[in-house]
C-alpha cells in the first residue's frame, strides 16, 4: 500500500513541477521579448526594481522618466516583476481596449485595513456590494451634506484666525488632512467629532491610527522584504501596524453597533432615525438597505464600506487642497481671480449661511482652477493594472497576465 501511494505522490509532485517549470520558462520567454523590445527604464534598484525610496521621490523619478522615455518603458516592480510603464495616451489606450484589471497583488496590502470592502472585493460579493450602494450615493445626496462641509470649514477657520492671532505659522499639509477626516467621519458615520480640536479625543486617536496604517502600509509596499504578511506582521513595525488596523476597526464597529440600536430603536416608536443627528449619514442608508432577498449589510460589512470611503476620500481630497492652496500663492492673479468670484457669490447668497448646494455651480472660474490642479498635480501619480487579455501597445504584444503601470503624471 505504501510503496504505491508513494509513487502516486511522486506523480503528483513530479506534474506539480513540470507544469511550474513550464510556465516559469513561458515566463521568462515573454521578459526576454519585452527586455528586447522595449526600453528599459534607468535607475533600478536590485530589490526595489523602479519603485521610489519614498512617496516624496516619486513625481520626480516619474518626470525624469517620461522625459528620457516618452511613450513607453520596461520598469520593475520589486526584484523580478517586470511591468510595462505608459506614458502616452495612445499607449494607454492601446491598453484600455482590453479591459484590464486591477494589481491585485498591491491592493492586497490593504486588506488587513479594509476587509472585502467595494474597492477589494469580487464576483457575486462585489455585485451585491454595488447594487446596494448604488440606492446610497445618488447627486441629490450631497446637497444634504453642504451643512457639515460649512461646519467643518467654520471649525478650521477659527482655528487658523486664532493661531494667526498668536501669530503663529499655519501648517496646510496637516491641516487639510484633520478637515477632510472630520467631513467624511461626519457624513459617513453621521457623528459629532473633535479630530480638529482635540488630538486626544476618540476621533483624534482614530485619524492618529489611519496615518500610522497608511504611512506602514505604504513603506511595507516599497520594501519587498514586507511583503510577506506572515512575516510582517511579527515585526516591530507589523505589530505596531496591526495595533493601529484594530484601534480603527474598534471605534467605526463601536459607533456601528450604538447606531444600529439607536436606528433599530427609532424604527420601532415610527420616528426617523435621521433626525438625531440632522441629516441621513451614509450609515443610516446602510443600515436600512436590504438586497433582494431582503437582507441587509452586517455590521462587519458596513464598517469595511466606510473604511473604504474614508481611504478613497481623505487623503485624495486633503492633497487636493493642499496642491490648490500651493498654487494659489505662487499665481496671485489667479488668486484673485478665484477670490472675487467667491465674494460675488457669496454677497449674492447671503453669506456663508446661505451658500447651499445650487450655489456651486456659479463658481465656475474656481472649478475650472481645481481641475487644473488635479491634472498638473494628479494625486495618484500612476496606477498598476493587470492585462486580462493579450494587447498590442505600440506594436509590440505584450501577453495576459503581465502587469502595466499608467504613469498619470506623464500623460
Amino acid at each position: 500500500m505504501w510503496p504505491i501511494l508513494v509513487t502516486v505522490l511522486l506523480i503528483a509532485l513530479s506534474v506539480v513541477l513540470v507544469k511550474f517549470a513550464s510556465a516559469i520558462h513561458r515566463w521568462s520567454k515573454h521578459v526576454q521579448y519585452l527586455r528586447t523590445h522595449i526600453p528599459i527604464a534607468p535607475g533600478r534598484d536590485w530589490l526595489r526594481g523602479h519603485f521610489p525610496p519614498d512617496d516624496s521621490a516619486s513625481r520626480g523619478i516619474l518626470e525624469r522618466r517620461t522625459s528620457l522615455l516618452p511613450r513607453l518603458a520596461l520598469v520593475w516592480f520589486g526584484p523580478v516583476t517586470p511591468q510595462v510603464s505608459l506614458v502616452h495616451p495612445d499607449t494607454l489606450a492601446d491598453v484600455m481596449r482590453t479591459s484590464p484589471d486591477r494589481n491585485k497583488f498591491v491592493y492586497n496590502f490593504l486588506v488587513p485595513w479594509l476587509g472585502n470592502g467595494l474597492l477589494m472585493s469580487e464576483g457575486k460579493r462585489w455585485s451585491r456590494d454595488r447594487r446596494l450602494l448604488s440606492h446610497i450615493f445618488t447627486p441629490g445626496m450631497l446637497r444634504e451634506y453642504v451643512p457639515v462641509y460649512k461646519e467643518a470649514c467654520t471649525t478650521m477657520l477659527n482655528l487658523w484666525s486664532s493661531q494667526a492671532d498668536q501669530e503663529k505659522s499655519i501648517d496646510v499639509g496637516k491641516c487639510m488632512p484633520l478637515l477632510t477626516f472630520d467631513v467624511i467621519l461626519k457624513c459617513a458615520l453621521g457623528v459629532e467629532t473633535a479630530c480638529q480640536t482635540d488630538a486626544e479625543s476618540p476621533d483624534g486617536r482614530y485619524f492618529q491610527a489611519v496615518n500610522v496604517i497608511l504611512d506602514l502600509t505604504f513603506s511595507q509596499l516599497l520594501n519587498p522584504l514586507k511583503w510577506w504578511n506572515f512575516l510582517y506582521f511579527r515585526t516591530a513595525t507589523g505589530k505596531k501596524n496591526a495595533e493601529a488596523i484594530r484601534v480603527c476597526h474598534e471605534y467605526s464597529e463601536g459607533l456601528i453597533r450604538k447606531r444600529r440600536a439607536e436606528f433599530e430603536a427609532d424604527e420601532q416608536c415610527g420616528g426617523d432615525p435621521s433626525k438625531s443627528v440632522g441629516h441621513k449619514s451614509m450609515l443610516d442608508m446602510m443600515l436600512a438597505v436590504k438586497d433582494e432577498a431582503g437582507v441587509g449589510m452586517t455590521d462587519v460589512e458596513i464598517r469595511e464600506q466606510v473604511d473604504t470611503f474614508l481611504f478613497g476620500g481623505r487623503d485624495t481630497t486633503s492633497a487636493t487642497l493642499i496642491w490648490a492652496m500651493y498654487y494659489l500663492t505662487e499665481h496671485p492673479d489667479i488668486q484673485e481671480k478665484c477670490r472675487s468670484e467667491v465674494q460675488r457669490v457669496m454677497e449674492a447668497c447671503g453669506g456663508i449661511e446661505g451658500f447651499q448646494h445650487e450655489h456651486i455651480s456659479q463658481l465656475q472660474y474656481l472649478a475650472q482652477f481645481v481641475q487644473e490642479v488635479l491634472r498638473d498635480a494628479s494625486i495618484l501619480p500612476d496606477l498598476s493594472r493587470t492585462l486580462t487579455k493579450d494587447a498590442s501597445i505600440d506594436g509590440i504584444r505584450v501577453p495576459a497576465g503581465f502587469q502595466v503601470q499608467m504613469n498619470i503624471l506623464g500623460i
